[in-house]
């Protein structure tokens, strides 16, 4: 376990002497270290549930509240966001889970000296630790939405499909979490004075403002990524149609040719040019002329144009790109 406290409404690492006049005392622990006995209801079912929450929310009970928030896996790059437990207390605050995660986001607001007036105040710097990243990473998604929708337009055949559905999925994560921290820092800065110092409230209710810009944004950017589905799929069929018409082309030039070839090929003696000369020469002539206007008439009314490169379409592409800034 690692002990922080908080002296002259700042956090700092260690526990509190006697006189510091300390405000609040954050613990973070594992969960093999969190003893259970005689807890309440709320507690013992946040424990339960963080494992499997999806999405962040909190409980209240007299005196306390409870409940599972998300942050970032320690410094394990590409790692996905891990659960950690929350017990709130009128002067304490327990971080339970992967100590590596917890320890991190501590650090981080000792580092930076991020304002607080008691231990609810430690819990919204945590929060906000937790998606203090978010505007660059939506931004990232928005240039690979960018770069993938002109690709799309210019008629490239080859995409990466797998990390538009990355984004995607990582867009329907970033949901769940903007979702429950909001709903928790929404309830938290209407918590009684006795939970949540009034400083702190405030900060609760800077934080569910940031977190709603960042579902506005997020809802744009989702339908931004419908969109370019619609694209993809679009561009699919294209190319199924594309393939289909070269079929068709090819088939109507040969079938004539078919005709004739298969109807001289039944060898019947009274058939006409069958002992001339210059009958065969004549019907390999007559097969020519037909495939060239076959040909001609096709080119004529743009069915041999097809497969090649779409241009980009300045107003839609411009209007997917608004609707994203």
């Amino acid at each position: 376990m690692r002990v922080w406290h908080i002296e002259d409404g700042r956090l700092v690492e260690g526990s509190a002497s006697d006189s510091t006049g300390s405000r609040g005392r954050i613990e973070a622990l594992d969960e093999r270290e969190l003893d259970l006995e005689g807890a309440g209801h709320v507690l013992r079912e946040a424990v339960a549930q963080m494992p499997h929450a999806y999405v962040p929310f909190i409980e209240f009970a007299p005196g306390m509240a409870a409940g599972v928030i998300t942050l970032p896996a320690g410094a394990s790059n590409g790692a996905p966001p891990v659960n950690v437990g929350v017990v709130l207390e009128p002067a304490r605050l327990r971080l339970i889970g992967q100590m590596e995660a917890c320890g991190e986001a501590l650090t981080f607001l000792v580092r930076e000296r991020v304002p607080m007036a008691g231990a609810a105040g430690a819990l919204c710097g945590v929060m906000r630790y937790a998606v203090r990243d978010h505007p660059v990473l939506l931004s990232a998604v928005r240039r690979d939405f960018e770069v993938l929708e002109e690709r799309l337009l210019e008629g490239h055949r080859r995409v990466d499909r797998g990390k538009m559905m990355a984004d995607a999925r990582r867009l329907m994560g970033f949901d769940a979490l903007y979702q429950g921290m909001s709903d928790i820092a929404s309830e938290l800065s209407e918590g009684s004075d006795e939970l949540v110092a009034q400083g702190d409230r405030l900060r609760f209710h800077s934080l569910a403002r940031m977190l709603d810009r960042l579902s506005t944004r997020l809802e744009s950017l989702q339908d931004y990524s419908l969109q370019l589905n619609g694209l993809y799929q679009e561009e699919i069929d294209i190319r199924q149609n594309s393939v289909m018409q070269w079929l068709t082309v090819i088939a109507t030039i040969f079938m004539p040719l078919t005709f004739i070839t298969g109807w001289y090929g039944m060898n019947f003696p009274t058939m006409a040019m069958l002992q001339e000369p210059w009958g065969y020469p004549l019907v390999v002539a007559v097969c020519l002329v037909i495939a060239v206007a076959e040909i001609v008439c096709f080119h004529r009314r743009g069915w041999l144009h097809f497969g090649g490169r779409r241009r980009p379409h300045p107003s839609r592409h411009g209007s997917a790109r608004r609707k994203t800034k």
